[in-house]
């Protein structure tokens, strides 16, 4: 199953989301498929990274954006 894993800036999310993790400045959101355009907009979603939440990419793309 793939999963896409996206930050949101803005604390809102989509209401099909899986599972999400909220801090202060930002939400971890996982999707089951690809955000559309309007989500990615309203959402302020950046988009990083398709598979496991532990997977090395997805960990360093998400230290990128939340520095």
């Amino acid at each position: 199953m793939r999963n896409y894993w996206y930050i949101s800036l803005s604390g809102k999310y989509p209401r099909q989301s899986m599972s999400v993790q909220i801090a202060k400045r930002y939400t971890i959101v996982e999707l089951t498929d690809e955000a559309t355009v309007w989500e990615i907009d309203v959402c302020k979603l950046v988009f990083i990274g398709i598979g496991s939440y532990k997977d090395e990419h997805i960990q360093t793309n998400m230290k990128r954006w939340l520095r």
